[in-house]
């Protein structure tokens, strides 16, 4: 199940972002943020794929697949 969608730029501006489940702004800014963090510190040539435990999610059985084209990441966050 997709929990989340965000697509955001280089410098970490969400373009968009959609939750399906209900989380509180305050909860989506810092998980957006926390994302972005684990963005930039990424090397390139590692799996597309991230285990919450490394974005310290507010649901622990998820996963975060990944998508950078052009200037843009596409993020999915779904749920184990």
């Amino acid at each position: 199940m997709i929990k989340a969608v965000m697509v955001m730029n280089t410098q970490g501006k969400p373009r968009l972002a959609k939750f399906f489940d209900y989380l509180p702004v305050e909860k989506q800014q810092e998980l957006i943020r926390r994302v972005f963090g684990v963005l930039c510190s990424r090397p390139e040539n590692v799996s597309n794929f991230i285990e919450a435990e490394l974005v310290r999610t507010v649901a622990l059985s998820t996963t975060i697949l990944l998508l950078f084209t052009l200037s843009l990441y596409f993020i999915v966050q779904k749920m184990n």
